[in-house]
């Protein structure tokens, strides 16, 4: 009995795997930034030595994502994983034993390689393992993924700051630890190794070039939010981009089905879709939540364990409608959940627009974050499903490393964008240009404390930035969905038409 043709029974190991690593990812990224005063009083960091604790496991996990996929369809999806992991547990055990903050960092970084190889790889062993079976069984494989991801992203804050006030900060990484270890034996253990293709060669010049081009943008679109777009880094490294990216692609072009990116993919609509969808998904949720804590603490004054309860409202959505996922796809088309799910996102984010003013509590967030966590739901199990179920199986984790980069990369643009138009809509009501950037970045008791700025002129400017980037982020979402209306195509999808499919893959 082959990997294909297993029961529902024998695929329990590997999606409790990809789950929980799912999960440990996304607790690992959230956990942090509730650590992150007590790093810095403990190793007298400055605060560009605290975004590096957090920007070093992004920018490692962003630029070695497409290169994780293609990485495993040729060395083997499970031995990449269990590398992965592996990486991903010794740098956490390094985190703990940490003697300074060069040294921390310095593990968060492998920490972001670990984690690469681990979710670059994990839907296309889903997607393995699922081969030839119901779609909608699958589908339900990756709700569950979803949930078990959203699950993490609620509790992190609160799991983050319970075991720093229990045990301190270096406990939030010792819980890596046991759970690494029991994800590695279990996917050595229940699941077995899937093909990889056949007589294949590693595409390093085309690795190299989109790790350079991807940690180029992440990095210049982060420190360029984060600091000043007139950097001399940041502006070298958006630079290069173009370039890197040119080179990319008449490198992969010429490679044709050898590259490290089949360029031939983008030639499936609904692959072409799923990407974009990926993309817009994180630009409407993860780049607009700075915005959000802003006004939540400079504004509302909520305490952290309110903002985790205030999220936790959204990640039950999740919860709720990503495990039926697999059951929705048996009643409606996946265009038809995918436009749904972005137009309540949008729908969200645009009444919030409507509904804010300088003198709303968070209740007026309250529609966002409640059509958000469903709209989610409906869309992120797809989103993990799309890419690598219309390609063929040899291509499935390069589908899911192009999928998955797409979402730390939407982050990163939604976070550099909409504090672009923070800062532009607060310079344009208050002159003095230092007073513009400490309301843009929420302190605005600290200015109004001193007497050096009216509080009704700084809240009214926040207030008014941040109305505009919930419009901006909505409307986005709903012409993604419009536009996945049009490009995700019911012929492209498992069990429904895999010539046409393959056909797209393979004509020249």
């Amino acid at each position: 009995m082959n990997e294909t043709q297993r029961g529902r029974g024998s695929n329990t190991p590997v999606v409790l795997a990809v789950g929980l690593s799912a999960a440990l990812m996304t607790l690992d990224t959230t956990v942090v930034n509730v650590a992150l005063p007590q790093i810095g009083a403990e190793f007298n960091a400055a605060l560009s030595g605290l975004q590096w604790v957090v920007n070093g496991y992004t920018l490692a996990f962003a630029a070695l994502l497409l290169s994780a996929g293609s990485l495993s369809d040729r060395l083997g999806r499970r031995g990449v994983f269990v590398t992965g992991m592996s990486v991903f547990t010794l740098a956490s055990l390094g985190c703990v034993l940490a003697p300074g903050e060069v040294f921390l960092i310095a593990c968060r970084t492998l920490e972001g390689v670990g984690a690469s190889l681990v979710m670059g790889t994990g839907l296309a062993l889903i997607a393995g393992a699922f081969e030839g079976q119901d779609p909608g069984r699958r589908q339900g494989a990756f709700g569950m993924i979803t949930a078990m991801g959203a699950a993490a992203a609620a509790l992190g804050p609160l799991i983050g700051g319970g075991l720093i006030e229990l045990a301190g900060w270096r406990s939030i990484f010792l819980i890596n630890l046991p759970l690494g270890i029991a994800i590695i034996a279990t996917m050595l253990i229940g699941v077995r190794p899937q093909p990889t293709i056949p007589g294949s060669r590693l595409d390093l010049a085309g690795a190299a070039l989109a790790v350079g081009m991807l940690f180029a943008l992440n990095y210049g679109l982060l420190a360029g939010a984060s600091q000043t777009w007139r950097r001399g880094d940041v502006r070298c490294a958006l630079l290069g981009v173009p370039v890197l990216l040119a080179g990319l692609l008449i490198l992969e072009h010429r490679r044709g089905p050898a590259a490290m990116l089949d360029l031939s993919l983008f030639r499936i609509p609904t692959f072409t879709g799923a990407v974009v969808l990926s993309f817009a998904a994180r630009v409407a949720s993860f780049g607009l939540y700075p915005i959000v804590i802003l006004w939540l603490t400079g504004l509302l004054n909520c305490t952290p364990i309110q903002i985790g309860l205030i999220l936790l409202i959204l990640s039950a959505g999740m919860l709720l409608i990503a495990p039926f996922s697999g059951v929705l796809t048996r009643m409606v088309p996946v265009r038809v959940l995918t436009l749904t799910g972005m137009v309540l996102i949008g729908g969200g984010l645009i009444w919030s627009a409507v509904w804010i003013d300088v003198h709303s509590g968070w209740a007026a967030f309250l529609p966002a974050v409640i059509l958000m966590g469903l709209g989610s739901g409906i869309v992120t199990p797809h989103l993990m499903g799309l890419a690598v179920g219309v390609v063929p199986t040899d291509r499935a984790g390069m589908a899911s490393g192009a999928s998955n980069a797409f979402f730390p990369l939407g982050t990163a643009v939604g976070v550099a964008v909409y504090g672009a138009v923070m800062s532009a809509v607060v310079a344009a009501r208050i002159p003095d240009p230092e007073a513009a950037r400490a309301v843009a970045a929420g302190r605005i008791r600290q200015l109004t404390a001193s007497g050096s700025l009216d509080e009704a002129l700084a809240r009214a400017a926040f207030t008014t930035g941040l109305v505009q980037v919930l419009f901006i982020a909505g409307t986005a979402a709903v012409l993604s969905g419009l536009a996945s209306l049009l490009l995700v195509r019911a012929k492209d999808l498992p069990g429904r038409a895999a010539e046409p499919v393959a056909e797209a893959v393979n004509r020249p």
